[in-house]
C-alpha cells in the first residue's frame, strides 16, 4: 500500500485521492456549461439572457444555504453521511437533466444540484485541513485547487463539443460526483486510523486546547501578528477578524474573475467566434488555475511575501486585455493570466482558513463561511455589472464588465500593498506554517 506524507505521519494514497475527488465536482454547477448558454438561447428562442444566466446563477444561490448547514450539523462523526447525502442528491440530479425539456425544468434542477453542492463544498477542503499539516497542507490544498479547475476544464471543452451533437449531452459532465460517491470508504475516519502511520517521534503532543503561551509570548504575537506558540491559533474575536478579512478577499477576487464565465460566451460570440472557441477561451482560465495549484508552493517560494499582490495583478492584467483585445488569441491570453492570478490566490486563502480555524470541528464551519463568500461573488456578477452598465450607458458595450471588474481588482491591489505585512496579504509560507496544528491535534 502507497502512503502520502499528512506533515504528522502518513496516510494511504488511496485516501488521498478519495479525499480529493470531491473536488471534482465543486465548481461543475453553472460554470460547466457556460459554453452553451449562448446554444441555449437558440434552443429557447421566447427566453431572454438573464433567463438563461439563471442556470449559472441559481445553483449558486440555492447552495448558499446549504453550505451553511453543512458546515453547522458535520462533526467528525456524521460528515460521511452528509458527504453521502449531497452527492447522492448530485447524481440524481445529472440523471435527471436528460429529461428536460423546457426552461423551467432545467432552473428547477439547476436549484436541486445547488442543494446537493453545498452540502458537499465545505468537507472538500475541510477533509484536507483535518488531515493535513504545514507545508503538506498548503500542497494537498494546492491540487484541491487544480483538480476542482481541471474538472472545470474537462467540464467546458466537452460540454462545447457536445453541444454541436445534442444540448442534452452537455449535462453528462454532471455524472462526476460518482466517483467521489464510490470512494467514500477510504476516507472515512475508521478507514484512515486504521492505516495511518504515526512518526515515532511526533514534532509536539496532541492536546485537547491549544497550549496557552506565557504573557510574554502573547506580548509578541500582538506585535507580530504571529501565532504566540506552535499550538496556538487565532482564538476568539481575532480568529473572526481574520476570517472577515480572509472572506473580503476571497469575494472580490471571485466577483472579478467570474465575468469569464458569464460574460465571456455573449462577447466572444458578439465578435463572431464560435461555440468551439468559446470552450477553448472558457476553458484556459481553469487550465492557468490549475497550473498555479500544482506549482503553488514554488511560486511562493519564490515571490514570497510579495505572492498576493503579484497573483492580484495578473488579475487586473488578465481582465483589461479580456476587455480591451477582442480577437481568440487575446481572449484566451487574457483569459489565461486572469486563471493564474486566481489560481494562486484560491488555495492561499483556503491554506489560511485552515490556519484560523481554531479547532478541527470548527475547520468545516469556517470553509462553510468562506465558501458562501465566494458563491455570493459568484451570484453578485451578473446584477452589478448590470447595474453598472445602465449607470454608464454601456449595455452596448461587449468589454464593459471585464473593464469595470478590473477596475474592482485595482483598488484591491492598492489595499494589498498598503497592507502587505497583514496576515490576510502575506504569502510567504514561513508566516502561517508550523509543524503543528490544532485541527489535526484536535481531530
Amino acid at each position: 500500500m502507497k502512503y502520502v506524507e499528512t506533515g504528522y505521519g502518513k496516510i494511504p494514497y488511496i485516501s488521498l485521492l478519495a479525499i480529493l475527488s470531491i473536488s471534482l465536482v465543486v465548481n461543475l454547477p453553472g460554470l460547466a456549461i457556460s459554453p452553451i448558454m449562448g446554444k441555449l438561447n437558440q434552443v429557447f428562442k421566447d427566453v431572454t439572457e438573464l433567463e438563461i444566466q439563471l442556470l449559472t446563477v441559481l445553483p449558486n444561490l440555492v447552495t448558499i444555504p446549504f453550505i451553511l448547514c453543512s458546515g453547522k450539523i458535520c462533526t467528525p462523526k456524521n460528515q460521511m453521511m452528509i458527504l453521502g447525502i449531497g452527492l447522492g442528491i448530485y447524481t440524481v440530479t445529472g440523471i435527471l437533466y436528460f429529461f428536460a425539456t423546457s426552461m423551467i425544468q432545467l432552473i428547477l434542477l439547476s436549484c436541486l444540484l445547488g442543494v446537493g453542492c453545498g452540502l458537499v463544498i465545505p468537507l472538500a477542503a475541510s477533509l484536507i485541513s483535518q488531515h493535513f499539516v504545514g507545508k503538506a497542507r498548503t500542497r494537498q490544498l494546492g491540487m484541491k485547487s487544480s483538480l476542482s479547475n481541471f474538472s472545470v476544464i474537462f467540464a467546458t471543452l466537452f460540454v462545447g463539443w457536445m453541444a454541436a451533437i445534442n444540448w442534452h449531452l452537455a449535462f453528462i459532465v454532471y455524472m462526476l460526483p460518482i466517483i467521489p460517491l464510490v470512494l467514500i470508504p477510504f476516507m472515512t475516519d475508521s478507514y484512515i486510523d486504521s492505516h495511518k502511520k504515526l512518526r515515532p517521534s511526533p514534532p509536539f503532543e496532541p492536546k485537547s486546547e491549544p497550549e496557552k503561551p506565557s504573557d510574554d509570548d502573547i506580548r509578541k504575537a500582538v506585535t507580530t501578528k504571529k501565532p504566540a506558540s506552535v499550538n496556538f491559533h487565532f482564538q476568539g474575536s481575532r480568529s473572526l477578524i481574520l476570517l472577515f478579512g480572509v472572506m473580503a478577499v476571497y469575494f472580490v477576487m471571485t466577483y472579478a474573475t467570474e465575468a469569464v464565465s458569464y460574460y465571456l460566451p455573449f462577447d466572444m460570440e458578439h465578435y463572431g467566434l464560435n461555440t468551439g472557441e468559446v470552450g477553448v477561451a472558457t476553458a484556459m482560465f481553469f487550465a492557468a488555475a490549475t497550473v498555479a495549484g500544482f506549482f503553488l508552493t514554488k511560486f511562493i517560494a519564490f515571490f514570497k511575501g510579495s505572492t498576493m499582490q503579484v497573483a492580484i495583478m495578473l488579475c487586473i492584467i488578465g481582465l483589461f486585455v479580456t476587455g480591451l483585445f477582442h480577437h481568440s488569441l487575446s481572449y484566451i491570453l487574457g483569459v489565461f493570466i486572469m486563471g493564474l492570478g486566481y489560481g494562486i490566490v484560491q488555495p492561499i486563502i483556503y491554506d489560511k482558513t485552515s490556519y484560523i480555524a481554531p479547532t478541527a470541528a470548527k475547520s468545516t464551519e469556517y470553509f462553510a463561511y468562506l465558501l458562501t463568500c465566494n458563491y455570493i461573488g459568484i451570484s453578485c456578477v451578473p446584477f452589478i455589472v448590470s447595474a453598472m452598465k445602465r449607470l454608464f450607458d454601456a449595455q452596448s458595450d461587449p468589454g464593459f464588465s471585464f473593464i469595470l471588474n478590473g477596475s474592482v481588482c485595482i483598488l484591491m491591489l492598492i489595499v494589498a500593498v498598503i497592507k502587505r505585512k497583514s496576515f490576510v496579504f502575506e504569502a510567504d509560507a514561513s508566516f502561517y506554517e508550523h509543524p503543528a496544528s490544532t485541527s489535526v491535534s484536535q481531530k
